[in-house]
């Protein structure tokens, strides 16, 4: 194929897309010079002389303009066109700039591929920028974005190396893994307040787990519920402490005593051993998840003081719980 069927035919939308790819890689040289090297994006773009990456404008080649002069992009007339991004995004990027029209009019084949380099913060970012980003970045049913973000997570977080589990996306398992920086029902934002719960799905702090789960002892006299029942919901063990008690989502509770209800009573004893088997093989997989967690969103020493933290509340009787 000859190099004029590569070129873009719409100059506009050659030169937008280009500069959306230079906002987007100037703070990411790294991986942006291998980009060069390789020409991936280039060949893509069958343009291989037509801009200055590092330089201070964008230049539309002569064969696309009757005139000979070049149109530069001066960074300081687009200035005005730019506008941040909300304050409210949990993660700082590079996407803290970018033009209304770029958004719009950036081919999706170009899009993708700029998106196959990103990290998974920049990721969320972008998909916060407008809905054509969002529908692209944040499809749970679409292959395409389950492999960005799979790719994403496998080359710049290497913690994250255990897939999600089956009924998870890979945006709501980096989401829950990463991105969250604060409580998911308060304003909570110390890390060492925040603890993640990865048998409920929930990032939270201490007061929003308490009115979210109830106790065994809670269960078994207040609730009336049936012993034999208990080893069919899901438990969170806070700690290895024996004065400890396990708690139970009082949502999932609910949800487990409404299924059992409905059964018939020939049905209930063989639903009741198929549930501790499920059951138990949660609690090994969760087990897991909350390790991989803490590699991934703790550094050592954050590690060390969750640690010295654990074992104080070892020693230390709770008073917020009761047998």
């Amino acid at each position: 194929m000859s190099q004029s069927s590569h070129v873009c035919k719409n100059p506009e939308v050659f030169n937008t897309s280009f500069y959306a790819f230079t906002i987007i890689t100037l703070k990411n040289r790294s991986y942006f010079n291998t980009l060069i090297r390789k020409k991936m994006i280039l060949t893509k773009l069958g343009r291989y002389n037509c801009f200055d990456p590092f330089g201070s404008s964008i230049r539309r080649s002569s064969n696309l303009s009757n005139n000979r002069s070049s149109t530069h992009i001066s960074s300081k007339s687009e200035k005005d066109r730019f506008y941040n991004l909300s304050s409210s995004s949990p993660t700082a990027s590079s996407f803290n700039v970018i033009t209304p029209q770029l958004a719009q009019t950036i081919p999706s084949e170009i899009l993708i591929e700029i998106c196959r380099y990103l990290h998974p913060v920049d990721l969320y970012s972008l998909a916060s920028v407008c809905k054509r980003y969002r529908n692209l970045l944040w499809s749970k049913c679409s292959t395409t974005t389950q492999e960005i973000w799979k790719n994403s997570r496998l080359k710049y977080v290497p913690n994250l190396s255990m897939t999600p589990p089956v009924e998870m996306s890979e945006q709501e398992y980096i989401w829950l893994m990463l991105i969250l920086k604060k409580c998911m029902f308060c304003e909570e934002r110390n890390k060492f307040e925040l603890t993640m719960y990865w048998e409920f799905r929930i990032y939270c702090c201490q007061k929003c787990l308490d009115d979210r789960t109830v106790s065994r002892h809670t269960l078994l006299n207040e609730w009336n519920v049936h012993d034999i029942l208990l080893s069919c919901f899901i438990q969170l063990q806070r700690s290895s402490n024996p004065r400890d008690p396990p708690l139970y989502l009082i949502e999932d509770v609910k949800t487990t005593l409404n299924n059992y209800n409905q059964l018939s009573e020939d049905e209930k004893p063989h639903w009741i051993i198929n549930r501790e088997k499920m059951i138990s093989k949660l609690q090994l997989e969760n087990e897991q998840y909350n390790h991989i967690h803490d590699l991934t969103r703790y550094d050592h020493t954050e590690r060390l003081e969750r640690l010295l933290k654990k074992l104080h509340e070892f020693y230390t009787w709770p008073k917020h719980r009761s047998m």
